[in-house]
């Protein structure tokens, strides 16, 4: 049985909330584990500033798809979100294996983020809603800027 939209919107909000959540509240939290799993090639300042301002970006295109609703606009903003945390969901689940420890997030993304994009999958690209191509743009971008990232922390 398909979810309507507005529902698929309001739990990808929901689980972006419990995401940040879960990365943040944990102690030693997100931050000092990316560290971990990348080491910066210099010492720099805190990037606590970057992270509050891409996870309220993340927020506003929740709040996006949601003011669009139903629409090809709608469709597309949420997928390219939920594309990105897909792919965030599993930059985590790659981080624990690597460190063998822990990944504030993992829990969220492995349950949350990758089931919602699977849903959305098989009801927008399934039924013709979202073009195919699209689809593949959106996993390409959500890919990618965790490949930026990677290369950002690194340096």
């Amino acid at each position: 049985m398909p979810i309507s939209f507005s529902t698929l919107a309001i739990f990808l909000a929901i689980a972006v909330m419990l995401h940040v959540t879960e990365e943040f509240l944990y102690p030693g939290g997100f931050p000092e584990w990316y560290a971990r799993l990348i080491p910066p090639k210099k010492v720099k300042k805190s990037n606590t500033g970057f992270l509050v301002w891409i996870n309220t970006l993340m927020m506003c295109a929740c709040a996006f798809a949601l003011y669009f609703g139903d629409t090809f606009h709608g469709h597309s903003i949420w997928y390219f979100n939920a594309a990105i945390a897909a792919a965030n969901a599993c930059f985590h689940i790659y981080g624990l294996l690597k460190l063998k420890a822990y990944s504030p997030g993992v829990i969220t993304g492995t349950l949350l983020y990758i089931p919602l994009f699977i849903v959305g999958t098989m009801q927008l690209v399934g039924s013709g809603l979202l073009p195919l191509h699209r689809a593949i743009i959106a996993i390409a971008i959500g890919i990618g800027y965790h490949i930026f990232s990677v290369i950002r922390q690194g340096k």
